[in-house]
């Protein structure tokens, strides 16, 4: 018999319940729980105790992977502490998005180091106030001379770079359209406003809808990843610009998950399709990743950027961000534009790793880069083979609904520059038997739960 979350001043909500008393974190991801409609009708404390015990129940089911820490940053042999057994393991990095490794790199610690004893901690003001440095500076410099535009703009993150641009620019009578795998920062950036989907990297539908558009609002952005996050494939500027330009619109770009990684140079999806800066109008990125630090960026015209730079509230009203961080990502640039080998090395792996894959049945979607989906499908099925794979020594992703379809839940699996053939090798290997040595407890529960059945009879 079916058991629901009862609460003491309203009727049950439609939740139920594990053996453990808990909400069943098998059965509702984190989202189905916060999205429940009942929610609407309840206190915060009431609120506060059902996440709570969603929660409790994932940690009684040894599921809250995403609550392990690192002892030793983003190294490639990670030292990770599990609160569900508080032990510390050494674990293989597959989670990571510093493709080049250079988070660890030694030029970029010690310009972080003597900007640190320079500047200090803290900016103190934001910037335009009293908090704005040298640093950031020459690091806006960097990033437009790297992608050849007129000016950029820094922003402490990459989140917060693309919800301060989209929120400054977009008024009530414009519109983005925005591909549907964009990420969260994209989307939330655009909660408020006027937006339409389109489907994954389909030029039908983005035209199906500038075309319905067209003439019914004052600006039109559309909006995309270069690298899809959890995909891993790369989206396809040559015809969205071309789209743009015959429906008269602007097209801003992420550039997370490009730089660093994809073009002949490195330099992103610019350079991947060896195209002018004029293609995109509004290209924004982040320095968390490839760049290996903390940040995030937008580059264009001149006038675009002076315009945010007062426009954007996020920017205006939040404390510069650290020297640091910029003296980490200045040289971290400069590393990259110069020295192609971290990437060669990085697409050596990629090419790598997805022969090894290529060897197995596994679906990895449309993966292009060093961003490798497997897709599996039920998220609790997700989840327990990524245990098992850190169990085994190989930190992976777990990316269920609704960051990616229902049906398409995904271990996500990241290659590195600076892995070797033998890490590679023990990722794969750890990541096939562990999905076999999930489907052999599933088998062995359906066994003993037949001969609890018979027994009982």
């Amino acid at each position: 018999m079916k058991t629901y979350y009862s609460l003491s001043s309203s009727n049950d909500i439609a939740l139920e319940l594990s053996n453990f008393n808990n909400i069943d974190a098998t059965k509702y991801t984190l989202y189905e729980v916060l999205a429940d409609p009942n929610l609407d009708k309840l206190t915060i404390q009431e609120r506060l105790a059902i996440l709570s015990s969603w929660e409790e129940d994932m940690k009684k089911n040894k599921m809250l992977t995403y609550k392990r820490y690192s002892l030793n940053g983003c190294a490639i042999e990670k030292e990770v502490f599990d609160l569900s057994d508080n032990k510390v393991t050494t674990m293989l990095n597959f989670g990571s998005n510093d493709y080049l490794n250079m988070s660890q790199h030694p030029k970029v610690i010690n310009a972080a180091i003597e900007a640190l004893q320079k500047y200090g901690v803290g900016a103190g003001a934001a910037c335009n106030a009293s908090g704005l440095t040298k640093m950031k500076i020459d690091l806006e410099n960097e990033i437009a001379d790297t992608f050849g535009y007129d000016k950029a703009l820094v922003f402490p993150t990459g989140f917060m770079t693309n919800i301060g641009v989209l929120g400054a620019l977009l008024r009530s009578n414009d519109i983005a359209i925005v591909d549907m795998f964009a990420h969260a920062s994209i989307m939330d950036g655009v909660a408020d406003k006027n937006k339409m989907l389109f489907k994954h990297n389909d030029m039908r539908s983005l035209e199906m809808i500038l075309s319905r558009v067209n003439r019914q609002y004052t600006n039109k952005i559309v909006v995309v990843d270069a690298v899809y996050s959890v995909d891993g494939d790369i989206a396809n500027i040559p015809e969205i610009s071309a789209l743009c330009k015959k429906y008269n619109a602007m097209l801003m770009v992420d550039e997370a998950h490009a730089f660093g990684v994809i073009g002949k140079n490195g330099l992103g999806i610019l350079d991947h399709f060896n195209m002018p800066p004029e293609t995109i109008d509004i290209l924004v990125g982040t320095l968390s990743k490839t760049i290996g630090g903390s940040g995030g960026f937008v580059t264009g015209k001149k006038e675009l950027i002076n315009y945010l730079s007062l426009a954007s509230r996020p920017h205006f009203f939040t404390t510069a961000p650290l020297a640091v961080s910029n003296a980490a990502a200045l040289e971290s640039i400069k590393i990259i534009r110069e020295d192609v080998t971290r990437k060669n090395n990085l697409w050596k792996n990629i090419h790598y790793f997805r022969s090894l894959l290529s060897n197995s049945d596994l679906n990895t979607g449309n993966a292009e880069t060093a961003i490798f989906p497997i897709i599996l499908g039920n998220f609790k099925r997700v989840i327990d083979i990524t245990k098992i794979m850190g169990d085994n020594g190989v930190l992976a992703n777990s990316i269920p609904y609704p960051a990616v379809p229902r049906k398409h839940g995904r271990i996500r699996m990241t290659v590195t520059a600076g892995m070797s053939s033998e890490q590679l090798d023990k990722g794969y290997r750890v990541l096939c038997n562990s999905i076999q040595e999930y489907e052999e407890r599933k088998e062995q529960m359906k066994v003993q739960e037949y001969d609890q059945l018979l027994t009982a009879v």
